[in-house]
Formats: C-alpha cells, structure tokens, sequence
C-alpha cells in the first residue's frame, strides 16, 4: 500500500510538473508573439512616414575618364643559345644474386589432450562444444547436470547453443559452453519483487545471475543455486495457496452475509 501510495504521488507531482511548463511555455509564446507584432506596427509606421517624405532628385555625378597612356613597343631581345655538355652514364653492373638460406624444418606439434581447446567456428552445437572440453570440465559439466535432474518434476530442453532445467515454466539453470568455459545463468525469484512489478504500470525485467565454472568450488555454488531456485518455487506455490484460501474464505464469508440479509429480509 505504501509503495501504491509513493507511486501515486511521484505521478502527481510529475504531473504538476508537466502542467507548470506547459503554462510557461504559453506565456513564453504569447509574449513573443505581442513584442513580434509591437515591432510590426512600428516598422509599418515608419515605412509610411519614409513614403510621405518629398523625393529629391539627385544630382548628376561628372565622370572624368583619363586620357589613355600612349603605348610603347617592346624590344624582344632573343637569348643567346647555351652550349650544353653531353654527359655520358655508365651502365650498371649487375650485383651477384643472394645465396637462399634453407628454410627451417618445423618441429612436430605436442598435443595435449587435458588442453581447453578454442573452435574458430561460431556454429558448433553444445554437443560439438562439449566434446572440446578437457575431461576435468566435463565432469563439472556433468555433475552440474545430474544435480538439476535430480530435482522432482525437472524438464531438460536441448537447444543448439544451450541446455535448460524447468520445472514448470520455472527456469532452475540454463548451462552454456562460451569460449571453452561452462557457464550457468540463473533468475532467482523474489516475491516482493515480482508482486510490485505486476502492480505497477511500468515493464520490468530482471537480469539474470552468471557463473562461470572454472574450478571445483564453482560447481558447488552452481549446485546452490540450483537448490536456492527450487526453495524459491516452494514458497511461491504455498504462497498462491494460502492466497486462494484466503480467497475462498472471503466468499464464504460473503455468502454467509448475503444469506443473512436475506433472511432478515424475508422475516
């Protein structure tokens, strides 16, 4: 109710807001328009008075043009022509070729086999990705996975780029492979939250929590979160419950009190 209440205000007080500018911005018009129009009339006023001035004719104006310059020829005096030397270039002399080094011979590469290997391709199912990952991460991976099956009513979906655990239309972990490292993502659920966001007429989304497995400490905090998920969904079903007994309740209650009227009317 007091978040109902906070929300109620804040509008108003926007409200307000919106409606004080709009009334400056009026006056603002009004006033540009009433000082467009005051020099308007001015300038019409003294347009008419310049048009009511008698017109005097000017003066003529006297150009005297000079005299030209008498023209004076020009003697084109022609150089003399200028000896000039041949000089004779000597032809190159052709430098001995480089003697080519042998190329080196590559040493055979060493593969190891726990390495995490990167794949160049965007385009690789999860099932192709996994097959990448050392033995290590693959028992993570696994591990992560038989710990969200085993959760009661649990639904697996396979996609091309990730794996997702459900219960319902609760998500418990989404698990993805991104650059040779495991990655769980998880959307923990929060009531306040969730009962604010549908009462209020603004669109909300929460962001989803990462956690990159890269050791064995991570799978146990994946495993928790998985757990934390599902004591969430718990306590949301019992809270739906006693929301819907609470309803029945307030019926029957309603229907005892119609009754009750009813027969006070009737007697």
């Amino acid at each position: 109710m007091d978040s109902e209440v906070l929300l109620q205000t804040v509008i108003i007080i926007f409200m307000l807001f919106l409606c004080a500018l709009c009334l400056f911005a009026v006056l603002v018009i009004a006033r540009d328009i009433i000082v467009e129009s005051i020099r308007n009339r001015r300038r019409n006023e003294e347009e008419i008075k310049e048009a009511a001035k008698p017109t005097e004719t000017p003066a003529p104006i006297v150009v005297t043009v000079p005299a030209p310059a008498p023209v004076v020829e020009e003697k084109v005096v022609e150089p003399e022509p200028i000896d000039i030397p041949v000089v004779t270039i000597p032809e190159p002399v052709a430098e001995p070729e480089p003697v080519k080094e042998p190329e080196p011979v590559a040493e055979p590469e060493v593969i190891d086999e726990n390495a995490v290997t990167f794949s160049t391709s965007h385009n690789l199912t999860m099932e192709e990705k996994y097959a990448t990952l050392s033995s290590e991460f693959r028992t993570y991976f696994d591990d992560i996975v038989r710990h969200a099956l085993a959760k009661e009513g649990v639904k697996e979906n396979k996609s091309k780029n990730y794996y997702d655990y459900k219960i319902g239309s609760t998500r418990l972990v989404r698990i993805m492979i991104k650059r040779g490292e495991i990655v769980c993502e998880f959307i923990f659920l929060d009531r306040e939250f969730r009962t604010y966001a549908s009462t209020s007429n603004v669109k909300m989304k929460r962001s989803a929590t990462t956690i990159k497995i890269t050791e064995a400490s991570a799978v146990g905090v994946a495993k928790d979160g998985i757990d934390l998920v599902c004591a969430q969904l718990a306590e949301e079903r019992e809270f739906k419950k006693e929301q819907a007994r609470e309803r029945r309740r307030e019926r029957r209650r309603q229907q005892a009190e119609t009754a009750a009227e009813v027969e006070t009317a009737n007697a």
